[in-house]
């Protein structure tokens, strides 16, 4: 597998791979295109702290999946923190190690630019806190809130 940063090129690919991500119920809501639009727009536009990855067969090309992470500055934690925002793979190329790759990827991949990564999940998915959870994630005792604006 290949992760690199999305590019123009990639519109349709991420549009089609933001809409099976948000059918699967990984999430609460439901899928909009015009704000996946909005998304690749502003990664387009490369924003200092939003960042798109798309994770490809190495030897087909072949989206297998793909990634946003962001950032913000926590005090606590006394330096940057990334957000995994999305991580979708394939359904049909789940439970080939895809996920874990990623993982271990973002991790070398912002050390030293980051002192840690947090991420949400449904409490409904198992599949995904069990992977999370073999890969030293652990809940902080915090719950998030959520108020729409």
């Amino acid at each position: 597998m290949t992760v690199r940063p999305l590019e123009e090129s990639d519109r349709s690919t991420f549009l089609r791979l933001c809409e099976e991500f948000y059918s699967t119920g990984a999430t609460s809501r439901a899928y909009k295109e015009e704000i996946a639009v909005k998304t690749f727009d502003y990664l387009m536009d490369k924003h200092e702290n939003l960042w798109g990855y798309v994770m490809e067969d190495q030897e087909t090309s072949e989206a297998i999946g793909y990634t946003l992470i962001t950032s913000y500055w926590c005090n606590e934690d006394g330096g940057n923190v990334i957000i995994l925002d999305e991580l979708y793979i394939n359904q049909k190329l789940r439970h080939k190690g895809y996920g874990r790759q990623l993982l271990d990827w973002i991790e070398k991949e912002f050390r030293g630019k980051a002192v840690s990564i947090t991420l949400e999940v449904l409490t409904t998915n198992t599949a995904a806190k069990q992977l999370y959870a073999k890969l030293g994630y652990a809940e902080d005792g915090f719950q998030v809130l959520t108020k729409r604006l």
